[in-house]
Order: C-alpha cells, then structure tokens, then sequence
C-alpha cells in the first residue's frame, strides 16, 4: 500500500512540474502586468503625472507614449490608443504637466501652463521633456525594456517628442501630428538633424498653414539626414488629433505594423 502511496505521489508531482514547465514557455513573451494601469508618477519640481497604460500583448510588441497637445488632455488619444492596442501594441497616455489632472505637485500646490510665461531652458515647457525620463522609468518599472519604446505627439507634443527622441537614441520610432518648428520655446530643427537614421512620421494638414511647413521642412531635414521619413497630409486645416478621421489614423497604424 505504501509503494503504491509513493507512485501516486510521484506521478502528481510530475504532473505538477509539466505544468509548470508548460506555463513557463507559453508566459515567456508576454508582459506579466495587469490589462490596465491608472498610472501615477512623480516628475520633475514634485509635480505628480496622472495617465493610463496598458501593456503590448506580447514582449515583441512597441509600447508608445502618447503626448497631447496644448490645452488638450490624455483623453484626446482614444479610441486611437484603443486601435493601436487591439493590434497588440502598449501604450502609456498622460497629462502633460499643468493640464487636466497632472495640475498639483506633491505638496499639493497648483500648477497650470496657464501661468507658464517663461520659455527656453529650465522653463516649465522645457520640464516636459525631462518629464518623460520619469515616463520611461515607469515603463520600465512594468516591464517594459526601453528599446521598446516609440513616442506619438501631437502639436507641442510632437515637439516634445522629437526633442526627446534626439536626445535618447534607444527610442525605436516616433510619430508627428502637427508639429512646429517652435511651440512654447521648443524648437525642433536642431532635434531632427540629431534624430539619426531612424524611423519617423510626419502629418500635418495643408489649411493648418504653420504646421504643414513646419513639418515639410522638417521632413527635409530628415531626408538629408537618411532618417526613414514618411509624410502623411492630412484633411482642412485640421490640427494634431483632429486630422483622425478613421481612415486617416489606420495609416498610421499600418506604418507602425510594416516598419
């Protein structure tokens, strides 16, 4: 009765090991985080970031950060963030800092880019692109390794977005809408001829008549400079996320998917 105790014994703890060997390889590739974040960080001078993140489907996959534009919020980005989740990628939104709940820092002081009347280096406009190293960091801290991280901005965002890119070479890719050769102090033709041989794309509507030269004339510095540009024209005068018509942010997509 013994000997048969210890082979039942045997044969469940076998079991117990396939099973674990089984869930090993089949978890490996993926992000072992929860489906959704409400993300919270603390950045630069105090202020607390509010966001949301949710992970890639698989550790193959991209995760972009997401940077709205002047006066907008995180919520502009939906449902593109949702699009860009269903074909498996991440994606980490926020408020950028002094708008919509990223507005007080840690001892409870209101901050708004209302009041923001400095411009250039150590500005509050120029505290959003340090900013990001904290976004990055919350990233990595769910998993997320850095060379798997791409950046979509819009209007200031772009400019943010750019300027980071240049000064971090591990960012995979970036997208444009509407940026300006200058928002807020940001200037952005210097960031693109130090963006280097990476993939970038660029929109802008033709009505939207500062935006569009901005962005063709940066796309003119990233072609002498052998970045992998794309130029996408988007409708009217429409700016940043307004270009999203449907069609418009399923090309974006399917850049995304093809590079």
């Amino acid at each position: 009765m013994e000997e048969k105790n210890k082979s039942f014994f045997k044969i469940i703890l076998l079991l117990y090991f396939t099973f674990l060997t089984i869930t090993f390889f089949s978890c490996k590739n993926r992000i072992t985080t929860q489906a959704e974040d409400k993300a919270r960080f603390i950045a630069s001078n105090g202020l607390i970031y509010f966001g949301k993140f949710v992970p890639p489907k698989s550790s193959d996959k991209l995760t972009f950060i997401m940077l709205h534009g002047l006066g907008s919020s995180k919520d502009e980005w939906f449902p593109f963030a949702n699009k860009l989740a269903e074909k498996g990628y991440g994606y980490f939104t926020y408020d950028l800092r002094g708008h919509n709940e990223s507005s007080k820092d840690k001892n409870g002081t209101e901050v708004s880019y209302k009041s923001f009347f400095n411009i250039g280096a150590g500005s509050q406009w120029e505290l959003m692109v340090d900013d990001m190293n904290y976004a990055v960091k919350y990233l990595k801290h769910k998993g997320i390794k850095k060379e798997n991280i791409g950046i979509i901005g819009a209007s200031v965002g772009a400019n943010i977005a750019l300027i980071y890119a240049s000064r971090h070479k591990f960012i995979k890719k970036v997208v444009l809408l509407s940026p300006g050769l200058q928002y807020a102090g940001l200037y952005t033709a210097d960031s693109m001829k130090n963006y280097n041989s990476r993939q970038i794309l660029i929109a802008a509507s033709p009505g939207d008549k500062y935006a569009y030269d901005s962005s063709a004339y940066l796309a003119e510095i990233a072609k002498e400079q052998k970045d992998e540009v794309v130029f996408l024209t988007g409708g009217d005068s429409k700016h940043g996320v307004q270009m999203f018509d449907g069609k418009f942010e399923n090309e974006i997509i399917d850049w995304i998917e093809k590079q």
